[in-house]
């Protein structure tokens, strides 16, 4: 590693959140025009094949990291030899799995009878081979929440990944012009991470603190791979109660939640956990900063999952094509289950920064046993079904969590209430202008863009307004951003 005196200022929380945001938005900005784009040349069952081997790599990849990144975020008095430690724990791991995916990958396409899964896994493989050498930069960049460089390697590897990825899809590869855009994202990040985050790669390897990083990671990797068999758990169980075309309607109905989790609750988990550690290690006050991000959180993210479920079939019709409207309804009852879950998204990151990652792990383990029950049994009832179990997934997720936070941290029912309560009385404000158009100009097949314009104008003016109504803390920040542009604005033409 390098010195510290050759690495740049932490950035403020503030600015942390900029450029995170920022990073997310151009994610979204090149991620949607590729969906779309691939939507209309794949088949529903060819990007089912190309979910269930993606949800077999996400699974692996929770094993691959170890809780590696975590600790370098986390642990106190990092030294070069807990970091050579770590890098040398995750690199030996990802090349076991690696080596495991690609010679099991025949395995995988006998039990689903789907021969295409096999080249699909083979290839995906490639990325456990060269992740490690990025994964660990990027940690090392959010512990110094040095954002903005993280911002420039994720631009470098997303325009790769999705200009390829569309390039190989024209080119007939099919589902693995998927798997081959992912391995030229991987690619590109580990070159972006050797220019751009050069000071903070970690040089040489070293088992001297093997069992400090062991000790987190068996904790941390136990409850991720938990999750993520959860998480992945209605592909799985799609693909192989129903078929593969439902796995795709499955895949695009929840797409539209992901990408929205992925790119901007994303943003926000990814300064707070690096910031609940620090305040813990500083001042024992992480809870304030978990209060402060979910009324935050709940303020952007409820107007948007609510008026995606309004807007579900104008919203599919648009972007994927009408070969896609039997996941209308899964976008709505996935919209519907994280307005609930998104309360606790940062609950685990806050007991795991506080150093509670024990009763993490236990918690996801009991969780995701429910869920996985929960999802067999719709599956035999319908894919819908499938869709609405998860609505009692978010909420048995969020009383669970809840009780952790009020056992091991000072907040109380009451300090929840009153941080949502802002969010509850903005996103009803919000809503009522766009269920009025709905009943005024409802959406149809030959009725898309009108109902969708009008009603997202008018919501977005409802937003701010109620923001400022109600006195959400929200309205003081984008105040702050609309009057520091305007204050640009002025001294350009002065």
């Amino acid at each position: 590693m390098t010195s510290d005196a050759e690495k740049k200022k932490p950035l403020s929380v503030r600015q942390s959140l900029a450029w995170s945001f920022a990073k997310r938005y151009t994610n979204m900005a090149m991620t949607i025009p590729t969906i779309m784009i691939v939507s209309r040349l794949l088949t529903p069952e060819q990007v089912g094949v190309y979910s269930v081997g993606m949800a077999f790599v996400t699974l692996i990849h929770s094993l691959r990291d170890f809780g590696v990144s975590d600790y370098l975020v986390r642990t106190e008095d990092l030294d070069d030899r807990k970091a050579r430690s770590a890098f040398t724990i995750n690199l030996i791991i990802a090349w076991v799995l690696g080596c495991t995916m690609f010679l099991a990958s025949g395995v995988v396409a006998t039990f689903y009878s789907q021969p295409g899964l096999e080249l699909l896994l083979k290839v995906i493989s490639i990325n456990f081979f060269l992740l490690p050498f990025g994964s660990t930069v990027t940690a090392l960049l959010k512990r110094s929440m040095q954002f903005g460089i993280s911002y420039q390697i994720n631009l470098f590897q997303q325009a790769t990944q999705s200009g390829s990825t569309i390039v190989f899809v024209l080119m007939g590869f099919g589902f693995m012009g998927l798997a081959m855009g992912s391995v030229a994202g991987t690619v590109a990040n580990i070159l972006a991470c050797m220019y751009f985050g050069r000071n903070y790669r970690i040089r040489g390897l070293g088992l001297d603190q093997w069992r400090d990083v062991s000790s987190f990671g068996i904790q941390r990797v136990t409850g991720d791979v938990v999750s993520r068999i959860g998480a992945s758990a209605p592909d799985f169980i799609i693909a192989r109660v129903i078929d593969f075309a439902s796995v795709g309607l499955y895949s695009r109905g929840k797409g539209l939640v992901n990408l929205f989790r992925e790119n901007i609750l994303a943003a926000v988990g990814v300064v707070t956990f690096p910031t609940y550690a620090r305040d813990f290690r500083r001042r024992n006050d992480a809870h304030l900063m978990f209060l402060k991000s979910m009324t935050y959180v709940t303020g952007v993210s409820w107007p948007f999952f609510m008026f995606s479920a309004l807007m579900g079939f104008p919203i599919m019709r648009i972007m994927f094509g009408d070969q896609w409207d039997a996941a209308v309804p899964i976008l709505q009852w996935i919209a519907m289950a994280s307005v609930i879950g998104v309360i606790n998204m940062d609950g685990p990151q806050l007991l795991t920064a506080i150093g509670h990652v024990k009763a993490v792990t236990r918690t996801i383990i009991v969780l995701q046993i429910i869920r996985i029950a929960l999802l067999v049994g719709a599956a035999f009832y319908s894919l819908e079904a499938v869709a609405a179990a998860s609505v009692v997934g978010a909420g048995l997720n969020v009383a669970l969590y809840q009780a952790l936070i009020k056992r091991y941290t000072p907040i109380k029912f009451r300090d929840i209430w009153f941080a949502l309560t802002p969010s509850v009385l903005s996103t009803v404000i919000t809503m009522v202008p766009p269920l009025i158009v709905v009943a005024v100009i409802p959406p149809s097949g030959n009725n898309l863009w009108v109902p969708l314009i009008v009603g997202g104008m008018v919501a977005g003016v409802a937003w701010l307004v109620g923001l400022n109504i109600v006195r959400h803390p929200l309205s003081d920040e984008i105040n702050t951003l609309l009057a520091n542009a305007v204050s640009r604005v002025r001294r350009t033409k002065a």
